[in-house]
């Protein structure tokens, strides 16, 4: 794969100079998702041909022509050609303009057409809003002649997909890859760790891995290094000290409290060995994830039944001085942990699994992914100080029969927690004070089987978008509707794969998109 866009990189062809176009035509409609902050139409179209040439004075941004190329034939059947030689010969012009914040990108359509951005990353996305705006004329590529500014309107644009609990393959990572990154999500959470299966490698512990159910060192650098190309960014989540049956049944001797039999799912917290073991495991994933600025540890739903009963642990709160109150171990864990994790230079995240209450205090250099609002309040975190990322169960888990249609998703804001159980605090939905503490929001596909995962999140995870995008709506629901119609199509195209969501929730999912 790395080798394909390499080579790509040697196709310097010069483009003719009558490849461009600009007629005075009806203006095309256009359908860009997330709607970008400004649109100007200025009612004329450009066509271009498969003559017409990209060019850039920054080479680093050959790796992007060889993508655009490729998307752009997978959509239309054209192959545009790359210009060498002269700016004067370009049809579509690149730039990096450091002058620009990192994810701001501009386009302005034209004879040529000029491409600019903040960073590598913004111009990902100004590609894609160009593949999103491209028309197939013949033999022709039609382009709308618009200038459009934008910008996300939040740094933190996140999908999470269980690997455990159901395994996926790697052509369907990719998959998935290519969705998020065709409407813009920046962040990819893979959950490699749980109760059902370890899927990560590892050297220092190689009985870890469940067998015929975990990746290679060399599948995951590939799957980085894809994922990296487009834009996406892949957060490891090692999920501990709870979900942590694999580390117990395969090395009792160092994770397993001494009640296994009572408790097979939590690692033993009270044991030193457990930390060093830890600091190896971060290490491994975080030498194939090298680029990530994140490191998930999970951190939720520990069971602690018998944990304070083992000698270890006993030993353990004596020497580190800890009260004998296995809330506290935890919290001295997530301490440790948060310790470990920053030893690597990458940031910890956790599940919201800590409450407020505790003696040990939680560091708030971490950040936390807030989602059933059983322990710690959102509007309590965020006036504790801590950084948050809105993962609120309803509407943004997608998990099987239980999974909101995209206008219930389009109504949320990225300041709401609410939860479908009606036990929960947010049962009655918690509106939060707006605030730069929330980060941005994360979209999670929990326990699917990897055949669901397109289908299901296809139409949601744009809908998720458009609110975090531009979090003071810009466009209705019912335009919302008419464009996903159209960019879904171009998305079928370029993942290959049409498969539509058959379940129906609340109400008729198809219904509601026809209406």
């Amino acid at each position: 794969m790395k080798t394909d866009f390499l080579l790509l990189i040697l196709l310097l062809l010069v483009s003719a100079c009558d490849s461009t176009m600009t007629i005075e035509e009806e203006a095309l409609n256009f359908a860009i998702l997330p709607h970008p902050k400004s649109v100007t139409d200025h009612g004329k179209t450009v066509v271009l041909s498969s003559e017409s040439g990209l060019y850039s004075d920054n080479k680093e941004l050959y790796l992007l022509f060889g993508l655009f190329r490729s998307e752009v034939k997978k959509l239309t059947g054209l192959e545009l050609e790359i210009a060498a030689q002269a700016k004067e010969q370009a049809d579509l012009i690149f730039s990096i303009d450091s002058t620009m914040s990192r994810e701001a990108y501009s386009i302005d359509v034209g004879h040529p057409t000029q491409v600019m951005g903040g960073s590598y990353e913004a111009l990902l996305m100004a590609k894609t809003t160009l593949l999103q705006l491209f028309v197939k004329d013949g033999e022709q590529l039609k382009l709308p002649m618009v200038s459009i500014t934008d910008h996300p309107d939040v740094a933190y644009r996140g999908l999470l997909v269980d690997l455990a609990r159901q395994w996926h393959s790697l052509e369907t990572i990719e998959k998935l890859v290519d969705l998020a990154a065709f409407y813009k999500i920046n962040y990819l959470q893979l959950h490699f760790t749980d109760y059902q299966s370890y899927t990560l490698p590892s050297t220092a512990f190689p009985n870890l891995p469940t067998p015929d159910r975990h990746y290679s060192v060399e599948e995951l650098k590939d799957l980085n290094y894809y994922a990296e190309l487009r834009g996406v960014t892949i957060i490891p989540e090692i999920d501990v000290p709870g979900h942590s049956s694999p580390f117990v049944k395969k090395y009792p001797e160092i994770f397993a409290i001494q009640d296994t039999a009572s408790n097979p799912w939590i690692i033993n917290m009270g044991n030193e060995a457990v930390y060093e073991a830890l600091d190896k495991i971060v290490g491994e994933a975080l030498d194939i994830f090298k680029d990530t600025p994140y490191f998930h540890i999970g951190g939720d739903e520990a069971i602690f039944n018998k944990v304070m009963d083992d000698p270890k642990v006993q030993a353990y709160i004596l020497e580190q001085g800890l009260e004998e109150d296995v809330h506290e171990l935890y919290r001295h864990f997530i301490v440790r942990m948060n310790e470990i994790v920053k030893k690597h230079g990458k940031q910890m995240c956790v599940w919201e699994g800590f409450g407020p209450e505790g003696k040990i205090e939680i560091p708030k250099d971490i950040l936390v992914f807030e989602f059933e609002t059983n322990r710690y309040l959102p509007n309590q975190l965020v006036e504790d100080g801590y950084t948050v990322v809105n993962t609120s169960w309803k509407p943004l888990y997608v998990v099987n029969q239980k999974k909101w249609e995209p206008k219930t998703i389009y109504e949320w804001n990225m300041w709401r927690w609410e939860n479908w159980w009606d036990q929960a605090p947010s049962f009655e939905p918690i509106q939060v004070d707006r605030s730069e503490l929330v980060i941005g929001a994360q979209m999670c596909a929990w326990e699917q089987k990897e055949q669901v995962e397109i289908p299901s999140l296809r139409q949601r995870l744009p809908a998720f978008v458009e609110r975090i995008w531009n979090t003071e709506e810009e466009i209705s629901f019912e335009e919302w509707k008419k464009r996903i119609q159209v960019q879904d199509v171009n998305l079928s195209k370029l993942i290959n794969d049409t498969r539509q969501d058959s379940l129906l929730v609340g109400h008729n999912f198809r219904k509601e998109m026809l209406q």
